[in-house]
């Protein structure tokens, strides 16, 4: 395998497993970026690993990943589509735990009496 898919599945990992790192600007900024980006292996993962090098939490995640993706069985049938499917998945994650936190804040602050 390709450093090039190594590398894209370490990043689909990465959405998949860590959507906390991505916020929504970031998110759309990636689909953005990928939409723009032809689809071929080697022109995907130069895009996303020039973008996430301006991400220093983001570039330290993938190259544990990366180091870890080494080492396993990863998915070689990787395409332009399997990667923007990653990260409309890790938008909804990232909406999802949005949502929650908004809700607990008003659900907390509602249980507040000033007394």
């Amino acid at each position: 395998m390709s450093f090039a898919e190594q590398n894209l599945n370490a990043f689909i990992d990465l959405l998949k497993t860590k959507p906390g790192l991505f916020s929504q600007d970031k998110i759309a900024n990636l689909e953005k970026l990928i939409n723009n980006t032809p689809d071929d292996i080697e022109q995907l993962s130069n895009a996303i690993a020039n973008w996430y090098e301006n991400h220093s939490k983001i570039l330290d995640a993938q190259l544990v990943v990366l180091n870890h993706s080494l080492n396993s069985q990863v998915n070689s049938d990787i395409d332009k589509n399997t990667l923007l499917n990653a990260i409309k998945q890790s938008l909804a994650k990232v909406k999802d735990k949005n949502k929650k936190d908004t809700l607990q804040y008003y659900s907390v602050k509602g249980n507040c009496r000033l007394g």
